[in-house]
């Protein structure tokens, strides 16, 4: 089927070495050694995981095994994603990097504040695009009849409703944009004339 000659021209897989190489360097610089040795371990196997899955996934040689090994790859991102977050959350909370010896605290924790805006949005620009690789196979698995239709009807389905609230929760989080009960996109957002029929109607 050729998957197993150009899964390495994939964004997916270019993309995911791209984020396995960061977050191996992001937690050999920014997370004690002994203290967080299994969260190191366990975030960097699961970057590791990334391009690996969409390797041995390409490599079984046909469409059902190829989605089995992304749903693998879509796993990892998820972890990985909520490992980023707890991080954030905790420098936000004051809880890691608070040594107030440390030199240069303050030019550190820039960079870790900048890493864990980036970081995040890597893995779900992944996780975006393997969303739309696997509805691509899903199709061809139905049409090549790989996969009872029905089932595969409700697999696309599920994963393009899925995809769709996770878009809807990041685009509100990062740009204030939401979709109504109509299904009409708008942006939250307070003009300066609501501003002020506020003050005027004020006392």
């Amino acid at each position: 089927m050729g998957y197993e000659e150009g899964y390495t021209k994939l964004l997916t897989y270019k993309q995911g070495l791209e984020i396995y190489q960061k977050t191996k360097r992001f937690t050999a610089r920014y997370l004690e050694r002994f203290r967080d040795s299994r969260l190191i371990g366990h975030m960097n196997d699961e970057a590791r995981s990334v391009p690996s899955n969409i390797c041995e996934g390409a490599k079984r040689g046909n469409t059902k095994a190829y989605l089995e090994f992304l749903g693998f790859t879509r796993g990892s991102l998820e972890e990985l994603k909520r490992d980023y977050e707890e991080l954030k959350r905790e420098l936000r909370d004051g809880e890691r990097w608070t040594d107030k010896d440390r030199k240069g605290k303050r030019r550190i924790e820039k960079e870790i504040e900048k890493e864990l805006r980036e970081l995040p949005d890597l893995v779900y620009g992944e996780d975006c695009m393997l969303g739309r690789q696997i509805r691509g196979l899903e199709a061809k698995a139905i049409r090549d009849k790989e996969l009872p239709q029905g089932r595969m009807i409700k697999r696309v389905w599920k994963s393009a409703r899925d995809a769709d609230r996770r878009f809807w929760a990041k685009a509100k989080e990062r740009f204030g944009i939401e979709k109504d009960e109509k299904g009409i996109r708008r942006k939250k957002k307070d003009t300066d004339e609501d501003k002020d029929k506020g003050r005027d109607g004020e006392g």
